[in-house]
């Protein structure tokens, strides 16, 4: 795994914490996100998270005083800090400069802004990523992660999930499913489900790869809630398998 790929985030706001993992997964990175500046502690030390990403508003002195102790502990100091701003005043930013953080965005900026500074900032510690892709998990074959895709006839045919991400799935079936075989690159498979322990999902699929029983597929169509089922499933699955891309 490159080394900026694993990112800890702070922040006491749930949703905000859900929609900065969800948008830094669609980037490749591997996000984890604490609620306490304990467990944050314990995260940073460690050293597995060569960057921390932060919600800071002006007055948060439990916030500020952690911010401190990382640039100045031996091994905090290590890791970079990103501090995301609510409506800051000179003196707020200036304080910040004191004690070592130079990576601000406003909380009010595009999503845009948020992830270029996160490329700038892993690709000054040698996480240089191909942005087309996306954080994957790999399925292991007892998992039974299956994909019905539906055949232009209107029959439901299984197929195995091996890998997902947020960007889509490789699936591969056997020699008799006559009908999958067929697929060429540029078709969309309609109104897809896709079948795990914890997750039911439709999808639509657009075929991006197709060799000796093996396809890549690209999701298509997913809504808001759609989006963020998959990346719940595939947040827990990183968190609970240590699992490098």
């Amino acid at each position: 795994m490159p080394i900026g790929s694993k990112i800890l985030i702070y922040s006491s706001d749930a949703v905000e914490s859900e929609k900065l993992i969800r948008l830094l997964m669609y980037q490749r990175f591997v996000p984890k996100a604490v609620d306490s500046i304990t467990y944050a502690t314990m995260a940073l030390v460690s050293g597995e998270y060569p960057i921390f990403l932060c919600e800071y508003s002006e007055g948060d002195s439990a916030l500020f005083d952690f911010l401190k102790f990382m640039r100045q502990d031996g091994k905090a100091r290590a890791v970079i800090p990103v501090v995301i701003l609510n409506k800051p005043t000179h003196e707020c930013i200036t304080d910040l400069i004191k004690i070592g953080c130079s990576n601000f965005v406003l909380q009010s900026a595009d999503q845009q802004v948020l992830i270029n500074k996160m490329d700038s900032v892993a690709e000054s510690i040698g996480d240089v990523r191909d942005k087309r892709q996306f954080a994957r998990i790999d399925i292991s074959e007892y998992e039974n992660v299956q994909l019905m895709i539906t055949a232009r006839s209107g029959n439901k045919y299984p197929v195995r999930v091996s890998n997902i991400s947020m960007g889509g799935l490789q699936f591969t079936w056997s020699p008799d499913k006559v009908a999958v075989q067929k697929m060429v690159v540029g078709d969309v498979l309609v109104n897809c489900l896709l079948i795990a322990k914890s997750m039911d999902l439709y999808t639509d699929l657009k075929i991006i790869s197709v060799l000796n029983y093996k396809a890549g597929g690209q999701f298509m169509g997913l809504n808001e809630d759609r989006q963020a089922t998959l990346c719940n499933f595939i947040y827990e699955r990183m968190l609970a398998e240590r699992i490098k891309t």
